[in-house]
């Protein structure tokens, strides 16, 4: 059997590269996220027990019953255990927006005007939506 070689352009490998970094560092966060908040080696804002008992509730009812940080507001309470296994999915979500900003810096090395625009798009649409500016189907 012939083996084909792949040809990768240098923007799919500066894609790749921060992925593959971005996206350990992010399991390594949310690994060391949960094993702060189930060793509760930081104080938690809201108790394991009360988020066990108030489980059954909707999610917007959940956050109003308990007090719970969420969104944006999760980074005001960095120093909590919870707070902080949050902010680990925050992280590991904003990866893509780290893999477009490589994606766009390297088209516009590459004077590549159309692609770097469409990147930069897609970043600020992915910044606008998770800052709640735009949102659908709300």
């Amino acid at each position: 059997m012939k083996q084909q070689t792949v040809h990768a352009d240098k923007v799919q490998l500066a894609y790749a590269a921060i992925l593959s970094k971005a996206t350990t560092l992010s399991i390594v966060f949310v690994i060391l996220g949960y094993v702060v908040y189930i060793f509760q080696l930081l104080p938690l804002s809201v108790p394991i027990e009360q988020v066990s008992e108030n489980w059954h509730l909707r999610a917007s009812e959940f956050h109003q019953h308990i007090h719970a940080p969420f969104g944006w507001s999760a980074l005001s309470d960095f120093g909590k255990g919870d707070a902080l296994s949050y902010i680990s999915i925050l992280y590991l979500g904003a990866v893509t927006m780290f893999c477009l900003v490589a994606a766009g810096f390297a088209f516009l090395k590459e004077k590549n005007a159309i692609y770097t625009a469409i990147s930069f798009v897609q970043l600020l649409v992915l910044i606008f939506a998770a800052t709640g500016i735009i949102s659908g189907g709300h």
